[in-house]
Protein backbone atom coordinates (compact mmCIF):
# COMPACT_ATOMS: atom_id res chain seq x y z
CA UNK A 1 0.00 0.00 0.00
CA UNK A 2 1.52 3.52 -0.90
CA UNK A 3 1.14 6.80 1.01
CA UNK A 4 -0.79 9.00 -0.82
CA UNK A 5 -0.34 13.07 -1.17
CA UNK A 6 -1.88 13.83 1.98
CA UNK A 7 0.63 11.77 4.03
CA UNK A 8 3.54 12.98 2.70
CA UNK A 9 6.12 14.11 4.29
CA UNK A 10 8.63 17.00 2.96
CA UNK A 11 12.00 18.25 4.60
CA UNK A 12 12.47 21.91 3.37
CA UNK A 13 16.35 22.83 3.98
CA UNK A 14 16.28 26.53 3.45
CA UNK A 15 17.41 29.59 5.57
CA UNK A 16 15.49 32.57 4.12
CA UNK A 17 12.16 33.01 6.24
CA UNK A 18 10.34 34.46 2.82
CA UNK A 19 11.14 31.10 0.30
CA UNK A 20 10.56 29.01 2.93
CA UNK A 21 7.27 30.41 4.03
CA UNK A 22 6.44 30.38 -0.37
CA UNK A 23 7.30 26.74 -0.51
CA UNK A 24 5.38 25.78 2.82
CA UNK A 25 2.72 27.66 1.30
CA UNK A 26 2.39 25.91 -2.15
CA UNK A 27 3.24 22.32 -1.14
CA UNK A 28 0.75 22.59 1.91
CA UNK A 29 -2.30 23.48 -0.91
CA UNK A 30 -1.16 20.69 -2.61
CA UNK A 31 -1.68 18.32 0.23
CA UNK A 32 2.02 17.60 1.77
CA UNK A 33 3.13 17.85 5.17
CA UNK A 34 6.22 20.39 5.19
CA UNK A 35 9.04 20.41 7.92
CA UNK A 36 11.91 22.94 7.86
CA UNK A 37 15.52 23.36 9.00
CA UNK A 38 17.51 25.85 8.87
CA UNK A 39 21.11 24.33 8.32
CA UNK A 40 22.10 21.45 7.02
CA UNK A 41 22.92 19.96 10.87
CA UNK A 42 19.15 20.85 11.56
CA UNK A 43 18.46 18.32 8.46
CA UNK A 44 20.19 15.64 9.78
CA UNK A 45 18.39 16.17 13.02
CA UNK A 46 15.36 16.14 12.16
CA UNK A 47 15.80 13.36 9.67
CA UNK A 48 16.50 11.22 12.73
CA UNK A 49 13.82 11.94 14.33
CA UNK A 50 11.80 10.09 11.93
CA UNK A 51 11.42 9.41 8.42
CA UNK A 52 10.64 12.25 5.72
CA UNK A 53 9.52 11.02 2.11
CA UNK A 54 11.87 14.46 0.05
CA UNK A 55 14.31 16.71 0.75
CA UNK A 56 14.23 20.13 -0.90
CA UNK A 57 17.73 21.74 0.36
CA UNK A 58 19.13 25.07 -0.39
CA UNK A 59 22.65 24.73 -2.31
CA UNK A 60 24.04 27.55 -0.18
CA UNK A 61 22.51 26.79 3.18
CA UNK A 62 24.49 27.92 6.03
CA UNK A 63 27.06 25.95 8.32
CA UNK A 64 26.73 22.65 6.45
CA UNK A 65 25.70 23.34 2.58
CA UNK A 66 23.49 21.26 0.20
CA UNK A 67 26.30 19.31 -1.49
CA UNK A 68 27.82 18.35 2.32
CA UNK A 69 24.30 17.19 3.42
CA UNK A 70 23.50 15.06 0.33
CA UNK A 71 27.17 13.35 0.54
CA UNK A 72 25.93 12.55 4.88
CA UNK A 73 22.46 10.99 3.35
CA UNK A 74 24.21 9.14 0.67
CA UNK A 75 26.54 7.34 3.30
CA UNK A 76 23.32 6.14 5.26
CA UNK A 77 21.84 3.40 3.15
CA UNK A 78 18.49 4.45 5.38
CA UNK A 79 18.41 7.73 3.48
CA UNK A 80 20.50 7.67 0.30
CA UNK A 81 17.11 6.97 -1.28
CA UNK A 82 15.36 9.84 -0.03
CA UNK A 83 14.18 11.99 -3.65
CA UNK A 84 16.55 14.93 -3.39
CA UNK A 85 15.71 18.49 -4.66
CA UNK A 86 18.30 21.19 -4.97
CA UNK A 87 17.57 24.84 -4.95
CA UNK A 88 20.73 26.36 -7.33
CA UNK A 89 21.39 29.89 -7.81
CA UNK A 90 19.94 31.47 -11.52
CA UNK A 91 22.52 30.86 -14.27
CA UNK A 92 25.14 29.09 -12.82
CA UNK A 93 24.99 26.16 -15.58
CA UNK A 94 28.45 24.38 -13.74
CA UNK A 95 26.57 24.26 -10.79
CA UNK A 96 23.43 22.93 -12.07
CA UNK A 97 25.20 20.40 -14.32
CA UNK A 98 27.26 19.38 -10.99
CA UNK A 99 24.11 18.71 -8.94
CA UNK A 100 22.32 16.47 -11.77
CA UNK A 101 25.55 14.44 -12.12
CA UNK A 102 25.76 14.08 -8.09
CA UNK A 103 22.48 12.07 -8.45
CA UNK A 104 19.71 14.50 -7.61
CA UNK A 105 16.32 13.91 -8.57
CA UNK A 106 15.60 17.38 -9.73
CA UNK A 107 17.17 20.84 -9.67
CA UNK A 108 15.14 23.89 -9.36
CA UNK A 109 16.68 27.97 -9.95
CA UNK A 110 16.08 30.57 -8.03
CA UNK A 111 14.16 32.70 -8.30
CA UNK A 112 11.18 30.12 -8.90
CA UNK A 113 8.21 29.41 -9.87
CA UNK A 114 6.05 28.11 -6.62
CA UNK A 115 3.73 26.30 -9.13
CA UNK A 116 6.48 24.43 -11.32
CA UNK A 117 8.58 23.56 -8.10
CA UNK A 118 5.58 21.83 -6.54
CA UNK A 119 4.98 19.86 -9.90
CA UNK A 120 8.05 18.86 -10.34
CA UNK A 121 7.98 17.70 -6.73
CA UNK A 122 4.78 15.54 -7.50
CA UNK A 123 6.68 14.42 -11.13
CA UNK A 124 9.56 13.07 -9.13
CA UNK A 125 7.24 11.41 -6.40
CA UNK A 126 5.03 9.29 -9.26
CA UNK A 127 7.52 8.34 -10.87
CA UNK A 128 9.40 7.19 -7.63
CA UNK A 129 6.25 5.30 -6.54
CA UNK A 130 5.23 3.65 -10.26
CA UNK A 131 9.18 2.47 -10.02
CA UNK A 132 9.30 1.18 -6.76
CA UNK A 133 5.91 -0.80 -7.73
CA UNK A 134 7.76 -2.18 -10.60
CA UNK A 135 10.33 -3.50 -8.41
CA UNK A 136 7.93 -4.91 -6.08
CA UNK A 137 5.68 -6.37 -8.34
CA UNK A 138 6.64 -9.98 -10.20
CA UNK A 139 6.25 -9.20 -13.62
CA UNK A 140 4.03 -11.74 -14.84
CA UNK A 141 1.13 -11.86 -12.34
CA UNK A 142 1.34 -8.37 -10.43
CA UNK A 143 1.52 -10.15 -7.37
CA UNK A 144 4.50 -9.08 -4.94
CA UNK A 145 7.82 -10.94 -5.96
CA UNK A 146 9.34 -12.88 -3.64
CA UNK A 147 11.89 -10.89 -2.13
CA UNK A 148 9.17 -7.69 -1.71
CA UNK A 149 6.51 -10.68 0.29
CA UNK A 150 9.57 -11.86 2.76
CA UNK A 151 9.81 -8.21 3.59
CA UNK A 152 6.20 -7.40 3.82
CA UNK A 153 5.80 -10.65 5.85
CA UNK A 154 8.09 -9.21 8.12
CA UNK A 155 6.52 -6.33 9.37
CA UNK A 156 3.46 -8.22 9.43
CA UNK A 157 4.48 -10.72 11.84
CA UNK A 158 6.50 -8.30 13.92
CA UNK A 159 2.68 -6.35 13.95
CA UNK A 160 1.36 -9.48 14.96
CA UNK A 161 4.07 -10.15 17.66
CA UNK A 162 3.43 -6.84 19.31
CA UNK A 163 -0.58 -6.54 19.60
CA UNK A 164 -1.00 -10.74 19.67
CA UNK A 165 -3.73 -10.10 16.91
CA UNK A 166 -4.82 -13.29 15.28
CA UNK A 167 -3.60 -13.67 11.54
CA UNK A 168 -3.69 -16.30 8.98
CA UNK A 169 -1.00 -17.35 6.03
CA UNK A 170 -2.20 -20.06 3.47
CA UNK A 171 0.08 -21.72 0.55
CA UNK A 172 -1.75 -21.98 -2.69
CA UNK A 173 0.00 -24.89 -5.02
CA UNK A 174 -1.82 -25.46 -8.38
CA UNK A 175 -2.17 -29.36 -9.02
CA UNK A 176 -1.00 -30.86 -12.38
CA UNK A 177 0.46 -27.43 -12.86
CA UNK A 178 3.38 -28.82 -15.20
CA UNK A 179 0.56 -31.35 -16.81
CA UNK A 180 -1.53 -28.30 -17.57
CA UNK A 181 1.65 -27.11 -19.48
CA UNK A 182 3.09 -30.21 -21.39
CA UNK A 183 -0.64 -30.41 -23.15
CA UNK A 184 -1.89 -26.89 -23.41
CA UNK A 185 1.74 -25.00 -23.70
CA UNK A 186 3.61 -22.94 -22.05
CA UNK A 187 1.53 -19.78 -22.90
CA UNK A 188 -1.51 -21.13 -21.92
CA UNK A 189 0.04 -21.87 -18.49
CA UNK A 190 1.34 -18.50 -17.89
CA UNK A 191 -2.78 -17.17 -18.67
CA UNK A 192 -3.22 -19.68 -16.15
CA UNK A 193 -1.47 -18.60 -13.38
CA UNK A 194 -2.47 -14.95 -14.68
CA UNK A 195 -5.91 -15.45 -14.18
CA UNK A 196 -5.30 -16.90 -10.53
CA UNK A 197 -3.21 -13.93 -9.84
CA UNK A 198 -5.98 -11.75 -10.81
CA UNK A 199 -8.71 -13.90 -8.98
CA UNK A 200 -6.43 -13.51 -5.53
CA UNK A 201 -6.30 -9.86 -6.16
CA UNK A 202 -9.90 -9.07 -7.12
CA UNK A 203 -10.57 -11.23 -3.18
CA UNK A 204 -8.05 -9.59 -0.99
CA UNK A 205 -8.64 -6.67 1.17
CA UNK A 206 -6.57 -3.58 1.36
CA UNK A 207 -5.26 -4.66 4.05
CA UNK A 208 -3.94 -8.09 2.98
CA UNK A 209 -0.74 -9.25 1.21
CA UNK A 210 -0.49 -11.82 -1.48
CA UNK A 211 2.44 -12.77 -3.74
CA UNK A 212 4.54 -15.46 -5.76
CA UNK A 213 5.88 -17.36 -3.73
CA UNK A 214 7.32 -19.91 -6.01
CA UNK A 215 6.75 -20.92 -9.67
CA UNK A 216 3.05 -21.93 -9.61
CA UNK A 217 3.19 -21.55 -5.39
CA UNK A 218 1.03 -18.45 -4.38
CA UNK A 219 1.57 -17.12 -0.64
CA UNK A 220 -1.38 -14.60 0.81
CA UNK A 221 -1.38 -13.49 4.44
CA UNK A 222 -4.51 -12.24 6.10
CA UNK A 223 -4.32 -10.37 8.94
CA UNK A 224 -7.77 -10.40 11.65
CA UNK A 225 -8.79 -13.26 10.09
CA UNK A 226 -9.21 -17.27 11.47
CA UNK A 227 -8.99 -20.36 9.83
CA UNK A 228 -12.38 -20.22 9.32
CA UNK A 229 -12.48 -16.76 7.59
CA UNK A 230 -9.17 -18.12 5.65
CA UNK A 231 -11.15 -21.04 4.25
CA UNK A 232 -14.19 -18.93 3.11
CA UNK A 233 -11.46 -16.86 0.80
CA UNK A 234 -9.89 -20.28 -0.21
CA UNK A 235 -13.27 -21.53 -1.48
CA UNK A 236 -14.16 -18.20 -3.27
CA UNK A 237 -10.71 -18.18 -5.07
CA UNK A 238 -11.36 -22.12 -5.99
CA UNK A 239 -14.72 -21.54 -7.58
CA UNK A 240 -13.63 -18.71 -9.65
CA UNK A 241 -10.40 -20.30 -11.29
CA UNK A 242 -12.58 -23.46 -11.88
CA UNK A 243 -14.69 -21.65 -14.20
CA UNK A 244 -12.37 -19.42 -15.44
CA UNK A 245 -9.95 -22.49 -16.11
CA UNK A 246 -12.48 -23.97 -17.98
CA UNK A 247 -13.61 -21.06 -20.08
CA UNK A 248 -10.20 -20.16 -21.04
CA UNK A 249 -8.72 -23.47 -21.05
CA UNK A 250 -11.36 -26.25 -21.35
CA UNK A 251 -10.06 -28.07 -18.72
CA UNK A 252 -10.31 -28.57 -14.71
CA UNK A 253 -7.88 -26.70 -12.46
CA UNK A 254 -7.67 -26.95 -8.80
CA UNK A 255 -5.09 -26.03 -6.23
CA UNK A 256 -4.21 -27.69 -2.93
CA UNK A 257 -3.52 -25.62 0.25
CA UNK A 258 -1.71 -25.13 3.38
CA UNK A 259 -2.79 -23.13 6.42
CA UNK A 260 -1.05 -21.93 9.69
CA UNK A 261 -2.39 -19.35 11.99
CA UNK A 262 -0.06 -16.84 13.93
CA UNK A 263 0.68 -16.22 16.46
CA UNK A 264 -1.12 -19.66 17.60
CA UNK A 265 1.10 -21.75 15.09
CA UNK A 266 4.40 -19.53 15.79
CA UNK A 267 5.52 -16.13 15.54
CA UNK A 268 8.97 -15.98 13.26
CA UNK A 269 8.83 -15.94 9.91
CA UNK A 270 11.15 -18.97 9.08
CA UNK A 271 9.08 -21.44 11.55
CA UNK A 272 5.85 -20.44 9.84
CA UNK A 273 7.04 -20.69 6.14
CA UNK A 274 8.20 -24.52 7.09
CA UNK A 275 4.92 -25.16 8.47
CA UNK A 276 2.80 -24.00 6.03
CA UNK A 277 4.83 -25.82 3.34
CA UNK A 278 4.68 -28.74 5.27
CA UNK A 279 0.76 -28.51 5.41
CA UNK A 280 0.56 -27.97 2.02
CA UNK A 281 2.44 -31.21 1.10
CA UNK A 282 0.53 -33.12 3.26
CA UNK A 283 -3.01 -31.24 1.19
CA UNK A 284 -1.26 -32.04 -1.92
CA UNK A 285 -0.38 -35.28 -1.55
CA UNK A 286 -3.88 -36.28 0.11
CA UNK A 287 -6.88 -35.17 -2.63
CA UNK A 288 -6.53 -32.60 -4.88
CA UNK A 289 -8.50 -29.37 -3.97
CA UNK A 290 -7.47 -30.19 -0.22
CA UNK A 291 -7.07 -27.53 2.54
CA UNK A 292 -4.48 -28.89 5.27
CA UNK A 293 -4.26 -26.71 8.69
CA UNK A 294 -1.32 -27.41 10.32
CA UNK A 295 -0.97 -28.88 13.38
CA UNK A 296 1.87 -30.86 15.79
CA UNK A 297 0.28 -34.47 14.68
CA UNK A 298 -0.51 -33.60 11.29
CA UNK A 299 0.22 -36.99 10.62
CA UNK A 300 -2.99 -38.25 12.71
CA UNK A 301 -4.87 -35.42 11.79
CA UNK A 302 -4.78 -36.25 7.69
CA UNK A 303 -6.19 -39.99 8.88
CA UNK A 304 -8.72 -38.86 10.97
CA UNK A 305 -9.40 -35.96 8.64
CA UNK A 306 -10.44 -33.39 11.45
CA UNK A 307 -8.43 -30.38 9.79
CA UNK A 308 -8.27 -31.19 6.20
CA UNK A 309 -11.90 -29.87 4.14
CA UNK A 310 -12.18 -30.76 0.49
CA UNK A 311 -12.97 -27.49 -1.98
Amino acid sequence: MHRNEETVSILVVEDDANTLNIIRDYLNRAGFSVHSAGNGWEALKRIKEGPVDAIIADLDIAETDGASLREKLLMNPTTRDIPFFYLTPENKTDVLVEALRGGVDDCISKPFDPVVLTTRVQAVLARRGALEQLVRLDPMTHLLNRSALMRDLKQELDRVTRYRRPATMILIHLNDFVRANTENGAPMGDLLLTCLAGIILNGMRSMDIAGRYRGDCFLVFLPETDENGAESFIKRIQKKITLVADAVAGMSLTFSCGMVSAPKDGAEMDVLLSRLEHAMRHAAQHQKGAICVWSRDIGQTLKANDVLTEI
